[in-house]
């Protein structure tokens, strides 16, 4: 194997130039080997789509708390030690929605609570089997012949009994908050010289300094299913093993900030009026992905992102096709589409232990630009980190990339 890739490399070397034209996107991804099929089919489906790869937590080191958590989850390394704390909360005009969601949300949890109880006890467990075996029978059934249906069911039910709130992600600092940011004492949020810091130096470790797209997304990923016992191995790994979502969200917060871009150019790198940060989620168990804070887009990217979009969803469709070779469960031959519906089947499906088949054909890491990989078929077995030696003469950049990832 080692040959045969450094042979591809080799007779891949100068097919790619430098681009002539603007991107009409940028997307940076997580370095995971699962992410090499989805960007390079996105790449074959519009040439003026750039991709790159950054761990997944794209530099912001924090603890987050959604809007339903009761406690903060860290979304780091595992050697990192959050000082800094992101909250998602209701936008502004949507607090009576929020409080309306609040009152059904607790009451779902006590009904939760009550049932959990009763099954429980040794005397009520009895007639609570009795009276909910109808119910719990449909369900099994619907599980095990209709596991899209019945996931789908369940969320529209539970929509209706929880509505949702539009949300937005609080990155900023109080501007009278000046004490040092600790592990012992986190700071709610980040100062505009902090998110500078953060923004400048992802930007430069993945070399995107010039030419930024009119949109760049930070796409974090993880993986959802029904019953998988290693489902934090199928998650972010720079992010303890959890989804990376709300770290490309609070990155593209930071970035699209009129206070961050002006330290930002003061720090050398100039990014363009028109270029927005948008935020975003690869499911890669059901290949869907989730695009952040759409509402804040500029009515001028309206058209683009769209664009995008439809791209995406091909992307998702190829990257389900490419992936159904390896499951015995796939229909033969199946189209693009079929296949997508068959990937979805198994994450919802609570017979798939392995709905997807994670890092288990992971053999390279691979190192440098885009131009080095782009157009060779890796068969999702290889890490593919972004890093430009002409923008790091002294190296630095390099061991700080290896020290992170090698290990």
């Amino acid at each position: 194997y080692r040959d045969e890739l450094i042979n591809a490399l080799a007779n891949n070397h100068g097919r790619w130039t430098a681009r002539a034209q603007r991107p009409q996107a940028q997307i940076v991804f997580c370095i995971d080997d699962r992410e090499e099929g989805i960007r390079r089919h996105l790449e074959e489906l519009n040439p003026r789509i750039e991709t790159l790869g950054a761990a997944g937590f794209f530099g912001v080191v924090m603890n987050w708390r959604g809007l339903d958590d009761r406690e903060v989850t860290p979304l780091c390394p595992v050697v990192a030690t959050p000082a800094h704390e992101v909250c998602e909360v209701a936008r502004p005009g949507a607090e009576a929605r929020h409080a309306l969601h609040d009152q059904w949300r607790d009451r779902r949890d006590r009904l939760r609570d009550l049932y959990h109880g009763i099954r429980r006890n040794l005397l009520s467990s009895a007639p609570l089997i009795a009276a909910l075996a109808p119910g719990a029978l449909l369900t099994l059934v619907g599980k095990l012949f209709a596991p899209s249906r019945q996931a789908a069911l369940v969320a529209a039910i539970d929509a209706l009994w929880v509505p949702a709130v539009p949300t937005q992600v609080a990155v900023t600092a109080a501007a009278d908050d000046d004490a040092p940011a600790t592990p012992e004492r986190p700071r709610l949020g980040f100062t505009d010289a902090e998110q500078a810091d953060r923004v400048a130096a992802l930007l430069r470790n993945i070399g995107l300094t010039t030419r930024f797209a009119p949109l760049v997304i930070l796409m974090g990923h993880g993986s959802i299913s029904q019953n998988n016992p290693h489902l934090a191995a199928y998650d972010c790994g720079a992010c303890s093993g959890r989804h990376g979502g709300p770290n490309a969200r609070a990155f593209a917060a930071m970035a699209n900030r009129p206070q961050v871009r002006t330290l930002l150019a003061e720090r050398g790198i100039e990014v363009p009026e028109d270029t927005w940060f948008i935020g975003a989620e690869h499911n890669t168990c059901d290949e869907v992905i989730t695009l952040y804070d759409p509402d804040d887009l500029p009515a001028a990217l309206a058209s683009a992102l769209a664009e995008l979009r439809r791209v995406l969803d091909q992307a998702c469709e190829r990257s389900a096709h490419e992936r159904c070779r390896r499951f015995a469960s796939a229909p033969r031959d199946p189209t693009p589409a079929q296949a997508l519906r068959h990937v979805v089947e198994r994450s919802r499906d609570f017979s798939q232990a392995r709905p997807e088949l994670g890092h288990a054909t992971n053999a390279a890491a691979l190192v440098g630009r885009r131009s080095m990989s782009q157009g060779l078929f890796l068969d999702r077995r290889a890490f593919l980190i972004s890093y430009d030696p002409t923008q790091d003469p002294s190296g630095t950049v390099l061991e700080g990339i290896l020290l992170a990832v090698g290990p």
